[in-house]
C-alpha cells in the first residue's frame, strides 16, 4: 500500500474517534501498572525505571515516590486505591505494601504466599483481595497478615474486583470461568464458564452486575444473582485492559490495549462514546494500553491512564 493511502486511512480512523481534551505526562519511561482513585483525584503509577509514585491529578503534582526496598525501584504487578482514596496498595510478585496517601508513609509490609497477579482493596478495613498465580484468590488482612479466605480456581486468577460494600468479590481465571463470591462466607453466588480465559472482571457498586472480557471472545455484562447474560458489548474482545462502572451503575468505562477508551450505557448496552488516547510517539505506539479509567463525578468528564505514562482528560 502506498504511503499516501496509509495516511488517508489514518486520517479517516482519527476522524471516527474524538481526541482527548488534554494529556499529561506522569513518567517518560512508561509504566508496568497504574491506578486512578475512585474520585479521579489521585493516580498511582509504577514506572519502568523509577519505581512507584503517587500523583495529585488536580494540579499534576507528584506527591510521593514509593518503593518496597530503599533505593531499589519496585516492579509493580498491581496497584489499587481504597474507596475513599486514603490508602493505596502496591504489589510486586512477592511483596505487598499498604500506604497512607495523605502522609506518604507505609502502613504495612508483607511477603505474599505466592505470585500476585491482581489486587483490590476491600472497603471499610485493611483487607486486600489478591488474585494469585497458584490458582487461588486470597482475602488477606494487611493489618496482621492473616488469611481470611482462600477461594479456588483451576487456573491462575489474573483479574479480581470487590464491590463497594465489601461483601462481594469477583474473580476471572485461565480456567475459563468467572465467579462471583460472598466474602462473608466464601460461597459462590454465580459462576460462568466462558470457554476461554477471562482477562478482566469488574463489579457494579451494588454488586448486581458483573462485567467480563474474555480472550478471543465476547465482552459482556451479566446479572450476578443468576449468571444470566444482560448485554454483549463486543462479540470479540478488542483487548480490554481496564473497566469501571459509574457509582450509580448506569455507565461503564472500558480501556483497551490499542489506546481506546469507550463509554457505554449499561441499561441499553449502547456505546455512547469512543476516544483514542494519543501515543507520545505515534509511529511507535507500544506501551499504550489503557491501564485504568475513572469517572470524575462531573457528568461529561472522564480520565484514563495509559501504559506510556500519560494521563488523559476526556470529555463526552
Amino acid at each position: 500500500m502506498r504511503l499516501s493511502a496509509v495516511l488517508v486511512l489514518l486520517l479517516v480512523a482519527s476522524a471516527c474517534s474524538p481526541k482527548p481534551e488534554q494529556t499529561w505526562e506522569l513518567t517518560a519511561q512508561g509504566i508496568y501498572t497504574g491506578a486512578i482513585s475512585a474520585d479521579a483525584k489521585l493516580a498511582l503509577v509504577g514506572s519502568l525505571n523509577h519505581g512507584a509514585s503517587l500523583w495529585r491529578i488536580t494540579d499534576y503534582e507528584r506527591l510521593y515516590d514509593w518503593n518496597h526496598k530503599a533505593d531499589v525501584p519496585v516492579e509493580l504487578v498491581a496497584a489499587a486505591f481504597s474507596a475513599d482514596g486514603r490508602r493505596a496498595i502496591t504489589t510486586d510478585p512477592r511483596t505487598l505494601v499498604m500506604w497512607n496517601t495523605q502522609t506518604g508513609e507505609s502502613l504495612q509490609y508483607w511477603g505474599t504466599p505466592g505470585a500476585v497477579l491482581d489486587a483490590a482493596l476491600v472497603p471499610g478495613g485493611n483487607d486486600v483481595f489478591l488474585g494469585m498465580e497458584d490458582h487461588s484468590a486470597i482475602l488477606f488482612d494487611a493489618a496482621d497478615g492473616s488469611h481470611q479466605l482462600t477461594l479456588l480456581h483451576e487456573g491462575q486468577v489474573s483479574t479480581v474486583d470487590v464491590s463497594e460494600d465489601g461483601k462481594t468479590a469477583a474473580t476471572g481465571s485461565d480456567d475459563n470461568r468467572s465467579i462471583v463470591w460472598s466474602l462473608a462466607t466464601g460461597d459462590k453466588r454465580s459462576e460462568i464458564d466462558h470457554g476461554n480465559p477471562v482477562r478482566k472482571v469488574a463489579l457494579s457498586a451494588d454488586a448486581s452486575l458483573l462485567f467480563t472480557a474474555v480472550s478471543n471472545d465476547r465482552v459482556a455484562i451479566w446479572r450476578t444473582d443468576s449468571g444470566t447474560l444482560e448485554h454483549v458489548l463486543h462479540r470479540r474482545n478488542p483487548g480490554v485492559t481496564s473497566a469501571r462502572f459509574s457509582a450509580d451503575g448506569s455507565l461503564l468505562l472500558l480501556g483497551t490495549v490499542n489506546r481506546q477508551v469507550e463509554l457505554w450505557q449499561v441499561a441499553s448496552g449502547e456505546r455512547l462514546k469512543r476516544w483514542t488516547v494519543k501515543a507520545e510517539n505515534p509511529w511507535h505506539p507500544t506501551g499504550s494500553a489503557i491501564l485504568d479509567v475513572a469517572f470524575t463525578g462531573r457528568g461529561n468528564e472522564f480520565r484514563a491512564l495509559a501504559g506510556d505514562g500519560r494521563l488523559a482528560d476526556l470529555r463526552s
